[in-house]
Parts: structure tokens; sequence; C-alpha cells
């Protein structure tokens, strides 16, 4: 029964933790710094994907830019806004952290390529909520084999663990 209590203190601590870590690793990296490039679209193409069983049809979209500070770069999207005719000047703004273009800027408009935070924040609401009912689990145990302080300490070093992790899987 002991072996099922720090199993449980574990998971319950532990799944929260990396969920919230991830979550917040995720968000942090979205709004990273980024550095400009400057250049021109030389090509570009799109890439039909029929629909499969369980996923609708779909098109990437993708263009090459050609610039002096680096070689060419193709880089697409699922945006029909990335979409953009050879000529034209584009300013491409590209994640410090994870050299992922974030942005591009072309003829007054700009196309934001990030992901959205939705799925972020349901993690971080449902992290929360966990570590609430993992707290509110080890209050409510009553057992003299495996006191309370022990339970909390355990359950502070599965999140421990935990953070770790999403922060594995983040990077």
């Amino acid at each position: 029964m002991i072996v099922l209590r720090l199993i449980g203190t574990v998971l319950w601590f532990a799944i929260p933790a990396g969920m919230l870590t991830f979550a917040v690793h995720d968000l942090t990296v979205r709004d990273a710094p980024t550095y400009d490039i400057e250049g021109t679209v030389v090509a570009h193409r799109q890439e039909y994907h029929p629909p499969g069983k369980d996923t609708a049809a779909s098109t990437t979209y993708f263009i090459t830019v050609r610039s002096a500070s680096v070689a060419d770069w193709e880089f697409g999207d699922l945006q029909q806004a990335l979409d953009t005719e050879p000529g034209t000047p584009v300013v491409v703004q590209v994640s410090k952290v994870t050299d992922r273009v974030l942005f591009v800027r072309k003829s007054g408009t700009v196309v934001d390529l990030r992901a959205t935070v939705g799925a972020d924040v349901l993690l971080i609401v449902l992290g929360g909520l966990g570590l609430l009912v993992a707290l509110g689990r080890e209050a409510l145990l009553e057992d003299l084999e495996f006191p309370h302080v022990a339970g909390f300490l355990l359950g502070a070093l599965a999140a421990g663990g935990g953070v770790y992790l999403g922060l594995q899987l983040g990077s």
C-alpha cells in the first residue's frame, strides 16, 4: 500500500508541474527576441496535402528569400498570406532562441507565423488545477505510516522532476 501511495504522490505532483513548465517555457520562447533579415523573394511554391483518415486537406505555402547576409533560405507555413510573388522585398524576423521564422513583413503586411497560445493557456490551467488537486489529496489523506510532511516533500521532489522533464521537452 505504501508503494502505491508513493507512486501516486509522485505522479500527482510531477505531471502537473511538468505541464506548467512546458507551457510557460513555450510561451517564453514564443515571445523571444528576434533579428531581422532583409531580402527578396526569389521563389514560391505550394504543397497540397490530401485529406487523410484523421486529417483535413491542407496546403503548405513556401517562399525562398535571398539576402546579402545569408544564403537562400526556404521556409513554409499553412497560412495563405505567406504566399508571395518573386521579386517582392520582405523582412523576415527570426527568433534568436529557436532560429525559426516568427514574422514576415511584406508591402506593409505582417504575417505572424507563431503558434497560437490557446493550447499553452489550456495546459497552464490544467496544470494549476492538477497541482491544487495534488495538494488537496496530500492534505486529506490520513496515513500514519506515511506522514503528510513526507508526502509534501516527496511531492516537491516529484514536481522538481516534472519541471526538469518539461524543460527538456521544451528545448
